[in-house]
């Protein structure tokens, strides 16, 4: 087990009633507390409150178990003390240590001082936590009381870029705890075995997040660990209290400050739903990132672009088939606004259709001559006159194909009346 050095000695016999051996005397320092702003939590410790505490914790303050302080009013053992500090540079932290005592072959309720000072050798008990009250929290950007005044930033938040925390200027150091990882003020009393449940009048309980208002005694009592973090705790309030002050706030509370309050819960619920959009943009666009949804929306951009130009020249195509096919009576314009609205393949599709009503009106371009078989007027070919084909009261080629284009158009528009598309057939003047 640790021994105290001799100087250690003589500052432990400065403070015992009784001088203490070497033998009977336990020692291990403990690192309480930095200047570095608690994380999650937003509140920062000042140099001369780390100044003051150092001053305290070499004065003497007692070491406890689980902050059995959490019952107030009530015969609290501690188990030993602390009886020197130091405040030393931990890279850019201020940090304050201090070295404690247990004196050994004690028994505090129902726990051996032995047993603590050989779980803290083991590293089975490792951690501290420090507890103090406060006497001044001012706010880190205008510098006014951040409970009770008329501050109205919220810790944790950023104005101009600036974070809003909650400097402790000043106040006393209460003890320092040996704890269970992660465990927090209340959560286990130890050598009280004494107390009846009646003496117990006091209850805590943790201090909000949001509050900008403390209870009528203006107490808090803080506790810090480096796992567990800083946990404030004020008087517990009975419901009602606290159903009427949630409701209509109270004469701590400013007008400004309670706007902020409610401007913040604004702000956390638009943020939320941004959120939400923005996970459904990413899904959409199947991206992972915020970051990569702008280069994605540039390319869509693009390529929409290269689909209007490219619609465009389809729909331009289609028209010009339904002119070919049906002539000046095809209304364009309608067409055209009728297309518009329609996915490209179906815009091909009607255009393909148009295509084929054209080829048939106009006769596929003609006709041809076909190996040893020209198609030639009668007896043209042993070098006879051809005869007059209207003296004959026959019809002449050209007469036969302007018929065959005439019925086409006429079958094309009867076709469009018949299937209630006669809006894309131009007026009869």
């Amino acid at each position: 087990m640790a021994k105290p050095t001799t100087e250690q000695l003589a500052r432990i016999n400065q403070l015992a009633r009784v001088p203490l051996t070497e033998e009977e005397t336990y020692v291990f320092p403990a690192k309480l507390v930095g200047d570095q702003i608690i994380p999650r939590r937003f509140y920062r410790l000042t140099p001369n409150f780390l100044r003051k505490m150092a001053f305290q914790a070499r004065e003497g303050v007692s070491l406890l178990l689980d902050h059995s302080w959490s019952n107030l009013g009530i015969m609290t053992i501690p188990l030993g003390r602390t009886f020197d500090s130091r405040l030393q540079m931990d890279g850019d932290e201020l940090a304050l240590y201090a070295d404690h005592y247990m004196k050994l072959g004690q028994e505090v309720g129902d726990i051996k001082i032995d047993q603590i000072a050989e779980g803290i050798d083991a590293g089975t008990i490792f951690d501290t936590s420090i507890g103090f009250t406060v006497s001044s929290q001012t706010c880190s950007i205008c510098g006014q009381e951040y409970f009770g005044g008329n501050c109205p930033h919220i810790r944790g938040r950023e104005y101009d870029t600036k974070l809003c925390t909650v400097d402790i200027n000043d106040g006393d150091l209460m003890e320092n705890s040996l704890v269970f990882d992660g465990a927090y003020p209340g959560a286990g009393v130890v050598g009280m075995s004494n107390v009846t449940e009646q003496q117990a009048t006091v209850k805590w309980e943790a201090l909000s997040e949001d509050a900008k208002s403390l209870p009528s005694d203006g107490r808090v009592f803080y506790s810090f660990s480096g796992k567990s973090g800083l946990d404030g705790f004020v008087i517990k309030q009975e419901k009602n209290n606290v159903a009427k002050t949630q409701a209509e706030g109270d004469d701590t509370v400013t007008e400004e400050q309670k706007a902020a309050l409610a401007a913040s819960q604004t702000q956390t619920i638009a943020l939320t739903a941004a959120n939400s959009v923005l996970g459904q943009v990413r899904a959409a666009l199947g991206v992972e990132n915020d970051a990569d949804i702008t280069s994605k929306l540039a390319t869509l951009s693009a390529q929409a672009a290269d689909g209007a130009v490219y619609k465009t020249k389809v729909t331009e195509q289609a028209c010009g088939a339904g002119v070919r096919a049906l002539g000046e009576a095809f209304n364009t314009e309608t067409m055209k606004a009728m297309l518009s609205h329609l996915p490209v393949s179906e815009i091909e599709k009607i255009g393909a259709t148009y295509e084929a009503q054209a080829q048939a009106a106009l006769g596929g371009g003609g006709r041809h001559t076909e190996g040893d078989n020209p198609d030639l007027p009668a007896g043209a070919a042993n070098g006879t006159a051809p005869t007059n084909a209207q003296a004959a009261g026959q019809k002449t080629p050209e007469q036969l194909q302007t018929e065959a284009k005439e019925m086409a158009r006429a079958d094309a528009i009867a076709a469009l009346k018949n299937t209630g598309r006669s809006n894309l057939l131009k007026e009869d003047k």
